[in-house]
């Protein structure tokens, strides 16, 4: 069972994966590599990733399948706050 923070962490993740899915075609090439590894790395906690685990006629339960400890979880969304600024930055350059 997930903690509180490890929750809040998960949510964080989720918001900022969302702000940079919909600028991805602004991610500098340099950057790409990174937000493939981290995108990669995050898709457990996305709604499609417990949608996939479902079984007709089975109870759905929450499950995550994160291998991962607080302090990973705040240090993926440390790095993806700072990829998403990156991406602002480079947007409002041009």
């Amino acid at each position: 069972m997930m903690r509180n923070d490890e929750q809040l962490l998960i949510g964080k993740v989720l918001q900022i994966k969302d702000k940079l899915s919909a600028k991805r075609h602004n991610i500098p090439e340099t950057l790409q590599t990174e937000w493939q590894h981290l995108n990669a790395r995050t898709e457990c906690f996305e709604v499609d990733a417990l949608y996939n685990q479902a079984v007709k006629g089975e109870r759905m339960r929450k499950h995550v399948e994160f291998d991962g400890n607080t302090k990973e979880l705040t240090q993926i969304v440390n790095r993806l706050t700072e990829l998403n600024d990156a991406v602002c930055n480079k947007a409002l350059r041009h």
